[in-house]
């Protein structure tokens, strides 16, 4: 009889690290005017496949500068936080960064925040085209160890 036992290592059911997002929100750089704005968790653990979709206004498309900001928090202490974001266009990877935070200490509200260019070729009339088709991808780690994600897929209105 094998003395080893291989266990599936459980998921959580809470993030590591009582890692949360407490909003996200859609800024136009030109104008300051907040494009798109939740305050729902999209933190997701353990599961990078679990996809959230999204309904945001095809305006953010013409935007020649948009912020995304992420507030978040953690009830324990992160040395090294990064982020990866992908873009991905039916389902194949058009854009890929990671991102470096650095410490995160417990029970403080961060916010990060990212600012994303125009594309060339990319305005409202292609919300046809991408709505639906656009998964914007976020996963953050305490140096290299996995916390958690955010996939969301994005409808135009």
């Amino acid at each position: 009889m094998n003395d080893l036992l291989c266990t599936m290592p459980r998921i959580p059911e809470e993030l590591p690290y009582g890692f949360h997002i407490n909003w996200i929100n859609l800024v136009d750089n030109d104008t300051g005017e907040v494009l798109w704005h939740t305050n729902d968790n999209y933190a997701i653990s353990g599961n990078k496949f679990n996809t959230i979709t999204v309904k945001i206004p095809r305006k953010v498309l013409d935007c020649k500068a948009l912020t995304r900001t992420i507030s978040f928090t953690s009830t324990h202490r992160i040395d090294y936080l990064k982020m990866r974001h992908r873009e991905l266009v039916s389902l194949q990877c058009v854009h890929e960064w990671v991102s470096e935070f650095g410490t995160v200490l417990p029970d403080l509200n961060e916010t990060w925040e990212t600012t994303f260019t125009h594309k060339e070729g990319i305005s409202s009339s292609s919300a046809n085209c991408l709505s639906g088709d656009l998964v914007m991808e976020t996963s953050f780690y305490n140096g290299d160890k996995f916390i958690g994600s955010t996939k969301i897929l994005l409808y135009f209105q």
